[in-house]
């Protein structure tokens, strides 16, 4: 028997959920409990996690996303959750798909064939989770492939302190880093037949992303080594692994072969479009979320003419000449707009980088963080202007882009060493 919690702040519908369960499958469903919204159900599933939680996407006090979140963020996959959901809530439903529900169930739909079918799905997951003989405990910390991919995502977001740390996590989920050599694919796949419905995804769209994901992985990773990640409904990563000796070129070929194959299958099966960007290779672990946001970076310049692009021919062919005019054009954009704010996000947008890429490069190729190097360059300007004795100290911190004089004069502070004031009195004095 799979043990099963209800949470909807409708009673009407709790208690024909109830109904049909006990009528349809009551040889394989035990009901354990009824919640009206998602802090009682988070209070149920701390306390004894059921195998499979049926529950509302829009509740009060905790929605069913944000139980679905949570419930994901702590025990992985299982509980096993299908969410109830009206017309109206198909972004919502793609988001709940994203947290990894198994299923979602339009409500005025709601029938005894539709909720077998979505029972069973939760079934398969419970036990896929699960193995026979498998420990509650075991697994209600979720399957090791959620372990996996949540470890993955923490090293493409720079989240892995030290390479100790990363190999040690690495080990305890049996995933091996033996190569010294790797590169990073990111993926999306859009489609005109599953367009969206208002401001939400259609259950065509839903379905043809999933079917599409599950099959670009399936021919990718017959091609080399690799571990494959989903990012979100609509994007994943490949991380190719391979030894020194094996020539960069051929294996790039290889991987664009891979790739261009996924891309030809999907849409000629599901009427969908890949684009691909494909990362350096990198020869430590560490670097892998270098390559991630290289990938990510050169994806964002595919297009149908163009659906596979390699990052080093968006910097140049010879790696790192390429890096070095990049920089100096980021350092050329920074020096001749010391008026605005110069964000890191909007400098990146600008450079169609991410914004996590952009911080590694710049750190990397200057020795100098990029806010260190921003500031810096504004106190040089704010210098020259506060010893033309034209402007006040405030208007000098208005036309560098501060947010206000006493945030300018502890940014120069921590620059120079003195106060705005100081400054002007010091070179006055000589």
């Amino acid at each position: 028997m799979y043990r099963l919690l209800i949470v909807d702040d409708e009673p009407l519908v709790q208690i024909g959920l109830k109904s049909m369960l006990a009528k349809e499958l009551a040889d394989k469903i035990e009901v354990v409990g009824t919640a009206s919204n998602g802090q009682e159900a988070w209070d149920i599933i701390s306390e004894n996690p059921p195998d499979i939680v049926i529950a509302d996407i829009r509740m009060p006090v905790m929605t069913g996303l944000e139980l679905l979140g949570k419930s994901h963020n702590k025990y992985g996959s299982v509980p096993a959750f299908i969410m109830l959901t009206a017309y109206e809530e198909f972004e919502m439903a793609r988001q709940a798909i994203v947290y990894d529900a198994v299923d979602y169930l339009v409500k005025i739909e709601l029938n005894p064939r539709t909720l077998a079918s979505a029972i069973d799905k939760a079934i398969l997951r419970v036990d896929e989770a699960r193995p026979s003989g498998a420990s509650k405990e075991a697994g209600s910390t979720g399957s090791l492939e959620d372990l996996r991919q949540k470890f993955m995502m923490k090293l493409f977001s720079h989240l892995l302190g030290s390479e100790e740390a990363l190999l040690s996590e690495a080990r305890s989920l049996n995933l091996s880093f033996d190569y010294n050599r790797y590169i990073v694919v990111y993926g999306e796949i859009s489609s005109d037949g599953a367009s969206s419905s208002g401001d939400g995804f259609t259950p065509e769209a839903l379905d043809i992303y999933n079917s599409s994901i599950s099959m670009a992985k399936e021919i990718i990773s017959r091609h080399a080594p690799c571990q494959i990640v989903s990012i979100d409904l609509q994007h994943f990563a490949v991380v190719f692994s391979f030894t020194e000796d094996t020539p960069v070129a051929g294996t790039m070929d290889l991987i664009t072969e891979a790739l261009e194959n996924a891309r030809t299958m999907i849409t000629n099966y599901f009427k969908a479009s890949l684009t691909f960007g494909i990362g350096s290779a990198v020869s430590t672990p560490m670097d892998i979320a270098v390559s991630f946001d290289e990938a990510k970076t050169a994806q964002q310049q595919a297009d149908s003419a163009q659906p596979i692009r390699l990052f080093s021919h968006i910097v140049g062919s010879n790696r790192r000449s390429g890096k070095d005019k990049l920089i100096g054009a980021i350092q050329q954009y920074i020096d001749e707009n010391l008026g605005g704010k110069l964000q890191l996000n909007e400098v990146a947008e600008v450079f169609g980088l991410s914004p996590a890429y952009l911080s590694v490069l710049f750190k990397k190729n200057t020795e100098t963080g990029f806010s260190e190097y921003v500031y810096t360059k504004k106190i040089d300007r704010a210098k020259e202007m506060l010893l033309s004795g034209d402007m006040k100290i405030y208007e000098v911190a208005d036309a560098l882009g501060f947010e206000s004089a006493y945030y300018f004069s502890k940014v120069f502070k921590k620059v120079d060493g003195h106060s705005p004031r100081e400054y002007i009195q010091s070179k006055s004095d000589m």
